[in-house]
């Protein structure tokens, strides 16, 4: 089964079994064991605690990564990401910081005690041969702007997408198994609470990655003034507010970013093949030939 890098297995779930959202966060350990031959056996940087995956069809197994940035202070290496940061993002004028640009997701953890399992900080990351079908974005939080930014746009953008200047869009064109989705704002404005999803539902129009492929928030433009081009790194934005009051908890202005995708599942192992009565198991019953 295709998975993360740094993933050995893949926790599956069955309908009815579960009532939350799918955990993609989880911290990687290395552990030792005997197996089932009797042979001492690493895993090297393995994950614990997620993530999990749905089987919503047999043979394949849904999942889902929620995560989100910070558009109102830079995150600048705390563990506590949900409170007041020292550096709000500014116009980049008058010695005020600069503006948001770009930004790995950040998956918090299911721990309020950061130091005891801490937030995945870089980003969104989907595995190698897996259908990505779905992505979505969501400000949340406040008003994000672009006046006063150099060069900035009227028409301000957030982008959830694995680059920018590759040609890669936002309207559900599938590039090598890559697409965006975009939030836009108007008058220099995108207002808190703006969505924005994409979702394939022809599988026709889907294609596997070939490599592990972060999704990453990008301020966006046109790609040489075209949208058919592609998007690029656009001028940037930021929370207004923050630069003059302190924000914490619901009141920051976050990116909430979603990307879902499903993957071949792995191949029944000899427990799966059960025969009745009572779940019982042929290569339990018959192990000899003598007597036949």
């Amino acid at each position: 089964m295709a998975i993360n890098s740094n993933q050995l297995h893949v926790a599956k779930i069955y309908p009815g079994n579960y009532t939350n959202v799918l955990r993609y966060w989880h911290e990687e350990k290395t552990m030792q064991f005997e197996n089932a031959n009797g042979v001492q056996t690493s895993y090297t940087n393995q994950p614990v605690g997620g993530p999990v995956g749905v089987v919503f069809r047999p043979g394949w197994i849904a999942q889902q990564a929620i995560g989100y940035v910070d558009l109102s202070y830079q995150a600048l290496g705390t563990n506590n990401q949900l409170s007041y940061y020292t550096r709000p993002y500014g116009s980049g004028q008058n010695s005020a910081e600069q503006p948001f640009l770009n930004a790995d997701v950040i998956i918090p953890s299911p721990d309020f005690h950061k130091d005891v399992r801490a937030d995945i900080t870089d980003g969104i990351k989907v595995p190698a041969t897996a259908y990505v079908y779905r992505a979505s974005l969501r400000v949340d939080g406040g008003d994000v702007v672009s006046s006063g930014v150099a060069g900035g746009s009227a028409t301000p953008q957030l982008s959830l997408v694995p680059a920018v200047g590759e040609g890669l869009l936002d309207d559900g064109t599938v590039v090598s198994g890559q697409f965006g989705v975009s939030v836009t704002g108007a008058s220099s404005r995108i207002a808190n609470g703006s969505t924005a999803s994409v979702n394939i539902i022809d599988s026709s129009s889907l294609s596997a990655l070939s490599a592990e492929t972060q999704w990453k928030l990008f301020t966006t433009t046109d790609l040489g003034g075209a949208a058919a081009s592609g998007l690029a790194q656009g001028s940037g934005i930021y929370d207004p507010r923050a630069g003059v009051n302190k924000l914490s908890g619901n009141d920051k202005a976050l990116a909430i970013c979603e990307v879902c995708w499903i993957v071949p599942d792995e191949a029944p192992e000899r427990q799966a093949v059960a025969l009745q009565p009572d779940g019982l198991i042929e290569s339990s019953a018959y192990t000899s030939t003598t007597p036949a």
